[in-house]
C-alpha cells in the first residue's frame, strides 16, 4: 500500500492504516521472511542479554533445565519444539540425548539452526513450516511452544494447534507452554518515531505504534505502521490473548489435555494468581 501519490499524501488511506483493526486481523506483510527484518530478528534471537525475539540466555537455560527435569527428558525420548527460532531451546534439550525436532516459519532461523545447532547435535532436526500444518501421529513424548507464541494465535488457530499437538503426542505425553494472563497491565497508547534506520528498514521511515485492548476475548494488540520516504506502507500486527486461569484450563480440557501443574513461569517459580504470565505443564489425556 502506498499513501503518497503524485507527491500528495492520501489522508484517507493514512487514516485507515492507523485505525484500530478487527481483533486478530492479519499483517499486510510477512515480516519474518523479509530479508532485512529477518536479519534483525535473528540478531535479537542471538543476543544473550536482551529479551526481544528470544528470552535471555540465562532465562533460556533456566527454563530448559526446569522442563528437562519436569519431563525426565533423556536419551530415547522424542521432543517437539514449536516456533523454535534458531534452535536455542532445541540445543539445550538435545544435550539430554533426546531426539529433538524444531519447527519454525523463518527461513533465516532454520538456516542458522541447520548450520550451527545441527552440526554439533546430530540428534536434532529442523523443519521450515507453519506449525499449524504439522501432521505427526503419536510420535513425540514432549511438545513445547515457548515465549507466549500460543497467545499470538486467534481462538480458532489455538484449537487447531492443540488438536495437532494432541495427535502428535504419545499417550500421556507432555505439553509444556507459557501464556500471558489477564493480569497484564495494558495501556492504550500511540507512539510515533522517525528513524534514519532501524529494526524495520535500513532506510529512513516513520513508525506509528498503536497499542490496543480488546475485551472479547481479552487481547492486547500491537500495530506497527511503517511508512518509508516514498509512502510505501506496511502494517505489522502482533497480538497476545490474555488468558484467565479458567479459560486456559477449559480450553486444554476441551482439546484432550489435563493440567498437571501451573507455575508463574517456565522457570518453575511458584504459582501466583495475580501473575502476568503462567508456565503450564499439561499431559495428553
Amino acid at each position: 500500500m502506498r499513501i503518497i501519490n503524485d507527491n500528495k499524501i492520501n489522508l484517507d488511506l493514512l487514516r485507515k492504516s492507523i485505525t484500530k483493526p478487527e481483533i486478530f486481523e492479519k499483517s499486510t506483510d510477512k515480516f519474518w521472511d523479509d530479508e532485512y527484518v529477518s536479519e534483525q530478528m535473528l540478531r535479537f534471537h542471538l543476543n544473550p542479554d536482551i529479551e526481544a525475539a528470544s528470552k535471555t540466555k540465562e532465562t533460556i537455560e533456566t527454563e530448559a533445565d526446569f522442563i528437562i527435569k519436569s519431563t525426565a527428558m533423556s536419551e530415547g525420548k522424542a521432543v517437539l519444539d514449536l516456533g523454535c527460532g534458531p534452535g536455542l531451546y532445541v540445543k539445550e534439550f538435545a544435550k539430554t540425548g533426546a531426539m529433538v525436532t524444531g519447527i519454525d516459519l523463518s527461513d533465516r532461523s532454520i538456516d542458522y539452526a541447520n548450520n550451527n545447532i545441527k552440526l554439533e547435535y546430530r540428534n536434532t532436526l529442523f523443519i521450515k513450516m507453519n506449525y499449524l500444518d504439522i501432521n505427526f501421529k503419536e510420535f513425540f513424548d514432549i511438545a513445547t511452544i515457548i515465549f507466549y507464541d500460543f497467545c499470538a494465535l486467534n481462538t480458532n488457530e489455538q484449537n487447531i494447534l492443540l488438536a495437532k499437538i494432541h495427535t502428535a503426542l504419545k499417550d500421556n505425553g507432555f505439553f509444556i507452554f507459557d501464556i500471558v494472563t489477564e493480569n497484564k497491565g495494558t495501556s492504550i497508547s500511540t507512539n510515533i518515531s522517525v528513524c534514519e534506520e532501524g529494526f524495520w528498514s535500513p532506510k529512513p521511515y516513520v513508525e506509528i505504534l498503536n497499542t490496543y485492548l480488546y475485551e472479547v476475548p481479552k487481547t492486547e494488540g500491537l500495530q506497527y505502521v511503517i511508512i518509508d520516504e516514498d509512502g510505501l506502507t506496511r502494517i505489522i500486527r502482533i497480538y497476545h490473548r490474555l488468558f484467565s486461569l479458567t479459560e486456559i484450563t477449559e480450553m486444554l480440557n476441551e482439546n484432550g489435555f489435563k493440567v498437571e501443574k501451573i507455575y508463574k513461569n517456565l522457570k518453575g517459580e511458584a504459582f501466583s494468581r495475580d501473575s502476568e504470565t503462567y508456565g503450564i505443564i499439561a499431559r495428553k489425556a
